[in-house]
């Protein structure tokens, strides 16, 4: 029924059909003249309606011009984005002048997929060509990038052109005419400046991989692959060269490679930024950010296979545009609120590649005139990024080296520090274990066992024994503030508080005074716990005092329970006034004494208080020697060890009586 009906319209209008505007209607006709040997853009003669599904024939798109609703261009470069639509164009060519003409019609957008032309003369002959990206290169009349086909204008002749387009990329028609001499010159502009953009690129590729191979620096292979990737392989596609130059006959490999290359050029972008502009170490936020987002190309890759290619390819160019100015937005931070001047160089290269982008985008919605610049302005754009990229990499070279300088110069600092502190331990260590006792006294009917577990090699405990009179002992400990020169030094200066205390003091309670009054005022303004004793083994008394340090223990073989001995006691350093009260204890044979710093605690922890367990441990074994209980409380710090360092010192005296 279609031909039928096409053949009666074809019949009915054959006298004038050819010659008459209404199979184009709405239209002005172009007449040749006004070309004046330049490439003329049409978007000011073209009528177009879009359709879906697509036609086929030349009939099929003669009815619906003559009687279906159409739209004018209005000299605006048709421009639809991501769309499933074919569109057909139709324009009316007159040669008015008097000699033949050969005019090339061309549309310079060259990724989409089908361009059908034909051309209607008066005499009623019909030529067409198809050709397109997923055509072989050898359907182009021309060799030229874009989509090109020419027709002969006899003297006064009038040719009405019609072209069908679809794409499953972003449809943008530039339809364009000009004599063939004139297309000529366009193309060999157009080649002329698509070579000097690869050489720019592919040069600053071959020079900034030289520097990696110099540097060894991982920013240069970042933004050489990203060169690799977006401003070589990908332009290569977008611009239609992979046919042209690299495979003419597998039109289905040059489809299927443009949105791989797409999101393989996005995922360059993540580590040439993070590199670039040092956002680990800058912005630990924003550098989480850009790791995050990276995740979403690399899935769109692997989702390639599985999913429509216009949809992955829609999916790309709204992730490039968020990510542009995403970018722009965090290089703007990181280089003048951060103060890291590498990064301007990249807020300016992405900023030149939006504003060649834009006007691209304006040139195809008609905002912008078609010239060379805005024909060109997005590979302008990505040039001057190249570039300005190289110079950012080059001044982050040298930033990053005075860093490190800086870096060196204090590591080199911190390690003279280091030795020198080294030196102070070893000297504070020998000065602190020279307050330490030597030997232990030794008295019949008496055993003593002695443990000082520094958690450094300079710790904060002190510890003495001291024979005083024929039948009695004083032992004192005490918890020092401190760690390292200082807390030997403040070790010292008790030790010799307590050894000038002792020519006077014959109980426990007079020793905490006489320390608190030496070193009150005079300790830095520090306080330190301590526990006295006495032990007369003639009358098997025991005197204690205490000076707000942990309680002492006594138990026997015999015990129910373990004895906790702690007397009142203000720290010393407190105040000068202080008097420490004494506690007297019966002592008998088989009694144990232990008195200890509070870092033995940490021993017994184990999720509950580790006095109450230190307590039952001692209940469990209380009738064991105090070697015995030396040797058990060694291995709790053995196996503590292994766990790691511990928190505080470990210091303990342990006596029995026998």
């Amino acid at each position: 029924m279609k031909w039928i009906l096409t053949f009666i319209l074809l019949c009915l209008f054959h006298t004038n059909v050819f010659a008459d505007t209404k199979n184009c209607p709405n239209t002005t006709p172009v007449a040749l003249s006004s070309l004046q040997g330049k490439t003329f853009d049409l978007s000011h003669h073209l009528t177009y309606f879009s359709k879906n599904p697509s036609l086929q024939t030349l009939s099929e798109v003669l009815i619906h011009f003559q009687t279906y609703p159409t739209e004018k261009s209005e000299g605006i470069v048709p421009n639809f984005g991501n769309t499933d639509k074919q569109y057909w164009f139709c324009f009316i060519i007159h040669n008015d002048e008097n000699h033949y003409k050969r005019i090339i019609t061309f549309i310079k957008y060259p990724l989409l997929d089908e361009v059908k032309f034909f051309a209607l003369r008066e005499s009623g002959e019909i030529s067409e060509n198809i050709q397109g990206r997923l055509y072989p290169f050898r359907n182009r009349e021309r060799d030229y990038r874009g989509f090109s086909y020419g027709t002969d204008l006899l003297p006064s002749e009038t040719v009405t052109y019609f072209v069908g387009v679809k794409t499953d990329s972003s449809i943008s028609v530039p339809l364009m005419i000009a004599e063939e001499k004139d297309f000529d010159s366009f193309v060999s502009l157009d080649t002329l400046l698509q070579g000097f953009y690869f050489g720019i690129v592919g040069v600053m590729t071959l020079y900034n991989l030289f520097v990696y191979f110099m540097v060894r620096d991982k920013a240069y292979i970042f933004y050489v692959l990203y060169l690799f990737l977006s401003a070589i392989l990908f332009q290569f596609s977008m611009q239609g060269l992979f046919p042209a130059l690299f495979f003419p006959s597998s039109p289905e490999l040059v489809y299927h490679t443009h949105n791989p290359l797409y999101f393989l050029f996005l995922i360059s972008c993540f580590p040439l930024s993070i590199t670039f502009m040092n956002l680990k170490e800058n912005s630990p936020f924003v550098y989480k950010w850009f790791i995050a987002l990276s995740i979403i190309p690399t899935i769109c890759l692997f989702l390639l296979p599985f999913l429509p290619y216009r949809l992955m390819n829609r999916a790309g160019d709204i992730f490039s545009f968020l990510l542009a100015f995403f970018a722009l937005v965090v290089s703007f931070y990181i280089a003048y609120i951060k103060k890291f001047p590498p990064a301007r160089f990249y807020f300016f290269g992405f900023f030149f590649v939006i504003v060649g982008g834009l006007a691209t985008v304006l040139r195809y919605m008609g905002f912008f005139p078609v010239n060379v610049f805005t024909e060109n302005a997005f590979q302008i754009g990505t040039a001057i990024e190249v570039l300005l990229m190289a110079f950012g990499l080059g001044d982050r070279i040298s930033v990053v080296r005075k860093e490190k300088d800086k870096i060196q110069f204090k590591a080199e600092i911190n390690k003279q520090k280091l030795i020198a502190y080294g030196k102070e331990l070893k000297l504070a260590q020998k000065l602190q274990e020279s307050t330490l006792p030597q030997v232990l006294p030794k008295f019949p009917g008496l055993i003593i066992k002695t443990g000082y577990f520094p958690a450094s090699l300079v710790g904060g405990d002190f510890y003495d024994l001291t024979v005083y009179g024929k039948h009695q002992i004083c032992g004192l400990i005490a918890d020092v503030t401190g760690h390292g020169v200082p807390a030997a030094i403040e070790a010292a200066m008790l030790k010799i508080a307590y050894m000038q205390t002792l020519a006077f003091a014959n109980k426990p309670g007079k020793v905490l005074e006489s320390i608190n009054v030496s070193l009150a005022g005079n300790y830095k303004n520090q306080f330190l716990t301590a526990s006295a004793i006495f032990i007369d083994l003639e009358q098997k008394l025991l005197k204690v005092a205490n000076a707000g340090h942990p309680a002492l223990y006594k138990f026997n073989e015999e015990s129910a329970f373990i004895e906790v001995i702690r007397p009142k006691g203000k720290l010393i350093g407190y105040a000068k006034e202080v008097q420490y009260p004494e506690e007297t204890y019966k002592l008998a044979t088989g009694d144990k004494i232990l008195l200890f710093t509070d870092g033995i605690w940490d021993l017994w922890e184990n999720g509950d208080s580790g006095e109450e367990e230190l307590i039952q441990w001692l209940l469990k074994r209380k009738a064991e020697s105090v070697e015995s209980l030396y040797g058990g409380i060694d291995e709790h710090i053995r196996l503590r060890n292994k766990e790691g360092p511990a928190d505080d010192d470990i210091t303990l005296i342990l006596f029995e009586i026998t």
